[in-house]
C-alpha cells in the first residue's frame, strides 16, 4: 500500500478499533504499516493532527437526517446519529472531543443549522449545536469509560445506557422547546 494521509488515517482507525486509544502510538502505527515513525510525520505532522483526522473520519460516518415537520424529531435523529458514529470506535468520544477541540469539522453544526433554518429558528443553531454535541459526546464518554472499567473489572455491574441516553436527550430537547 502506498503511504498517504488517507492510508495512515485508515490504519490508525483500524488500530484504534483493535486496541483503543491506550494502544495508539505513532511508533505502534508505524510498525503496523511497516515504515519508520519518521515516514508517518511526512503525512501527519503530529499525533494530534492524526487524531483530528481520525475524529473527522468518525464524524463522517454520521447518517443523513431526513427533514420532518418536527424540529425536535430532526434534532433527536442528529443526536442519535452522532452517538452511533462515536460508539463505533473504542474511545471514540475521547477522540472526537479531542478532534473537535483541535478544529475538526463538526457535521452536527451543518445538520443543526439546516434543521433550524427549516423551522424558522436559524438564530438558535450555534447554541443548539453546542448543547447537542456536548451532551452526546459527554454521554458517550461516560458510556465508553464504563465499558472500559467493566473490561478491567467484570464484577462492576452492567448498565443499560440506552434509556439514560434517551432521557438525557429528551431533557436537552425539552430545553430547546422552551428556550
Amino acid at each position: 500500500m502506498a503511504l498517504s494521509k488517507t492510508s495512515v488515517v485508515d490504519s490508525a482507525l483500524e488500530l484504534l478499533r483493535e486496541s483503543g486509544l491506550a494502544g495508539m502510538s505513532m511508533r505502534t502505527l508505524a510498525t503496523r504499516i511497516g515504515v519508520q515513525p519518521s515516514a508517518l510525520y511526512w503525512h501527519v505532522p503530529s499525533k494530534q493532527v492524526l487524531l483530528t483526522a481520525v475524529a473527522e473520519r468518525v464524524l463522517a460516518t454520521m447518517g443523513p437526517v431526513e427533514a420532518s415537520d418536527s424540529a425536535a424529531a430532526e434534532l433527536r435523529a442528529i443526536g442519535e446519529s452522532l452517538r452511533a458514529a462515536v460508539a463505533g470506535v473504542p474511545d471514540g468520544a475521547e477522540i472526537v472531543a479531542l478532534g473537535l477541540a483541535a478544529g475538526a469539522v463538526n457535521p452536527v453544526a451543518g445538520a443543526v443549522e439546516a434543521t433550524c433554518v427549516r423551522h424558522g429558528r436559524a438564530d438558535r443553531a450555534p447554541g443548539l449545536t453546542t448543547a447537542l454535541t456536548g451532551y452526546v459526546i459527554g454521554f458517550c464518554l461516560e458510556e465508553q469509560t464504563h465499558h472500559n472499567l467493566r473490561v478491567a473489572d467484570p464484577q462492576l455491574p452492567a448498565v443499560d445506557f440506552a434509556p439514560r441516553f434517551d432521557a438525557g436527550l429528551d431533557a436537552v430537547l425539552a430545553g430547546v422547546a422552551t428556550g
